[in-house]
Parts: structure tokens; sequence; C-alpha cells
């Protein structure tokens, strides 16, 4: 039996984001007087909901770490941080191979809706999915788990096909989210994650052509 519900990460599976995601980070410190990030240090925050992120940075200061969040998400969503991203070459013809297969696609990513619409309108991508499963813009939904719980909740609404669900993602947050659904995971190898993640998911992809093969698409 093949995959009948596809379920994206974003960021790391279907953009390269890195850059703006740094910068926006770097923005956060340099305004809040906090030694800046390395570039090589970047990967630990990319995956985990953003306030999680800084709550660790700021030494378990959660206050501080809201006004990091704030911070952070001025300067990405309406400072151009969202658009200093790029699609990585191939993948929006995985998916849309996938759509016309006949297989129901959802997002399951962790970045806020805001976010999500400000670089699927900008890169034209969102029309690929049945279902746009985000963060919540306030944080209540932010987890992988809750992303993947609202995700799946929405697809029963338009009775899409959940007999076999993989989600396809980077790091071992989607490997986490997905585990405690029950659900197959392929990694991709041109994400954020490492050797040590890759070893956990179900199967590895190491291009789009080898993911849409894994996906039963070729």
């Amino acid at each position: 039996m093949t995959y009948t519900t596809v379920l994206w990460d974003l960021d790391g599976t279907i953009i390269d984001s890195r850059a703006g995601i740094f910068n926006s980070f770097n923005h956060t410190m340099e305004t809040l007087q906090l030694p800046l990030l390395e570039r090589a240090n970047l990967n630990q925050y990319i995956g985990p909901p953003l306030l999680d992120s800084f709550i660790q940075i700021c030494g378990g200061d959660r206050a501080l770490a809201e006004r990091a969040k704030s911070i952070y998400r001025e300067r990405y969503l309406k400072g151009g941080g969202a658009l200093e991203a790029d699609v990585f070459e191939g993948i929006l013809e995985v998916i849309a191979a996938s759509k016309a297969r006949g297989k129901f696609n959802s997002l399951a990513t962790s970045k806020g809706y805001s976010g999500v619409k400000i670089v699927g309108d900008h890169f034209n991508f969102l029309h690929l999915f049945d279902v746009l499963g985000t963060a919540s813009n306030d944080g209540s939904r932010s987890t992988k788990a809750d992303v993947i719980t609202y995700a799946l909740a929405e697809l029963e609404l338009i009775d899409a096909d959940l007999s076999r669900v993989v989600l396809v993602g980077d790091r071992i947050h989607d490997i986490e989210g997905a585990r405690e659904h029950g659900i197959e995971v392929i990694l991709v190898k041109w994400g954020s994650g490492d050797e040590a993640e890759w070893s956990q998911a179900d199967e590895v992809a190491d291009n789009p052509a080898h993911l849409a093969k894994l996906l039963g698409l070729n």
C-alpha cells in the first residue's frame, strides 16, 4: 500500500530559510544587547517552536524570551526576514506530482500562519496543499505534535484518506512529533539535520528525485 496522505515540513524541507532566520535572530540579539549567534550554531534553533529557542538562549528567563520572540517576529514578518529564503530545487515538482497522483497533501510546520502566508504567496506554492497545517499566530499551537494534530483534524474535515500517512521533514523534531501520532517519517538530507537524526527516520531522501521514488511517485 502506498502513502495516501503526505504531511510536509516547510523550513529545511521545502524552503531554505536559514538566512532570514539567522538575520532575524541576530537582529533580536543585538536589540537586546545579547551575544550574537554564530552561523554554525544556528541549526539547533531551526525546528523547535520559536519561544522554546529563546527560552534556551535567555537562560530560562521566560519574560525576556517573550520579548525576544516579539522582536524576532517583527523583523521576520515585517522587516523582510521571511523573504530571505529560497525554494529547494525540485521540491515543488515533487509536491505537485503527489497532488497529481491523487494523494492528499498538507503542510505540518511550526512556522506561524503569518510567516507561511508571506513565504507561500511569494513563491506561489500554497495551492499545492489541501490543508495549511501551521503553528498559530498566538503561539497556542506550536509544537510539531500539535501542528500534526491540527493538520489531521483539518484533513478529516475534507474526507482525506488517512489510512497511510507519512511526514516529510528534516529534523528530529519532525520525527518526535510524527511518532506521537504513529506516523512514518522520511527525512531529507538537504535540510538542517545530521546523521544522528537521519538514523531515526523510516527513510532518508538524498535528493528530490529520490524522495519522489520513496513516495511512490515514479
